[in-house]
């Protein structure tokens, strides 16, 4: 009894943090049939219903919620202890759901994954590639790497890196138009706009700590930075971007930085995964790793500085 009970407990508890009956299958590796079978099991042991369920939605119901507050901490401790428990005598294993932002994905987390993997030979990984951010507890996934701001209270951050925004330009262009030496002078200047920083035109600077917000203008904007870093290079205009997506470019010579001595806020870069009072062991090996091969001094700076970290654009 037990055991079913323990069976029944783990289902409703990965139905209610992952949103769905096929996420929470996934995560318990089972089939949604048998997710369905354990909660209703746990239903009939009880005499009540704790889910509403609907083609487009679940919630608990009335019973659902005051069951769930009186056993949610008791399960969330049984649970810790069985994983603490099987990672004392076994490695990092599992399958590893990773959400990673495209570009930043492809330059600097695909290259490192074969070194991962050859390290912990136990985990295999599902990575997607998305700018957005996408609802971690919901999509079943076990962590993601986002750069900006957060704002999901559900998620534990750790900050692996940081970079910076800035404005460059190829030579070519400055050398056409001029370079601005204020932010007041872009008004007069084809500028570059990635719409996933901020969708208006209007990008914001500081000085001496003063804030300052400035409307541009262009012909261009696009929701993904590489088609930009192109356009800037042929000449296109000036582009607002992070010094991770143009290292290689900086450190060439093929673009430069535009006002350097107008700062534009920095990027925190962090790994995030859904809060809960145990780690697994697979999550922890992973951010691990990142901060190792990614972390400061971050990649990218090296690579501007002229100290290695070679970074390939791609295709």
């Amino acid at each position: 009894m037990i055991g079913g009970l323990y069976s029944e407990l783990e289902a409703f508890e990965a139905i209610l943090q992952h949103g769905s009956f096929t996420a929470a299958a996934r995560q318990l590796q089972v089939t949604p049939g048998a997710i369905t079978r354990r909660l209703n099991t746990l239903e009939a042991r009880l005499g009540a219903k704790l889910l509403n369920r609907s083609t487009r939605r679940l919630s608990l119901t009335e019973s659902g919620r005051h069951y769930y507050a009186e056993v949610a901490p008791a399960l969330a401790q049984i649970l810790a202890a069985g994983e603490r428990v099987h990672d004392l005598s076994a490695q990092p294993r599992g399958e590893l759901r990773v959400s990673v932002p495209m570009n930043f994905g492809r330059m600097y987390v695909i290259p490192h994954l074969p070194a991962f993997l050859d390290r912990y030979p136990g985990i295999s990984l599902d990575v997607q590639f998305d700018d957005r951010f996408v609802d971690l507890i919901g999509a079943g996934f076990d962590a993601a790497i986002r750069i900006g701001a957060l704002s999901d209270s559900r998620l534990v951050a750790r900050r692996i890196a940081e970079t910076r925004r800035i404005l460059v330009a190829s030579p070519d262009y400055l050398h056409r138009r001029g370079a601005p030496a204020a932010p007041a002078d872009l008004i007069d200047h084809d500028c570059l706009h990635y719409t996933l920083f901020r969708d208006t035109p209007t990008w914001e600077f500081q000085r001496d700590r003063e804030p300052l917000r400035v409307p541009v203008r262009g012909r261009l904007k696009a929701n993904y930075g590489v088609p930009l870093v192109d356009a800037a290079l042929r000449g296109g205009g000036i582009l607002q971007t992070a010094t991770f997506a143009v290292a290689r470019e900086l450190a060439s010579g093929e673009l430069v930085e535009v006002m350097p001595d107008w700062c534009l806020l920095p990027i925190g870069i962090y790994a995030v995964y859904p809060g809960r009072e145990y780690r697994p062991r697979k999550v922890e090996a992973f951010i691990d790793f990142l901060e190792e091969t990614i972390g400061r001094p971050a990649v990218w700076d090296r690579v501007i500085a002229g100290d290695g970290g070679a970074v390939s654009r791609g295709g």
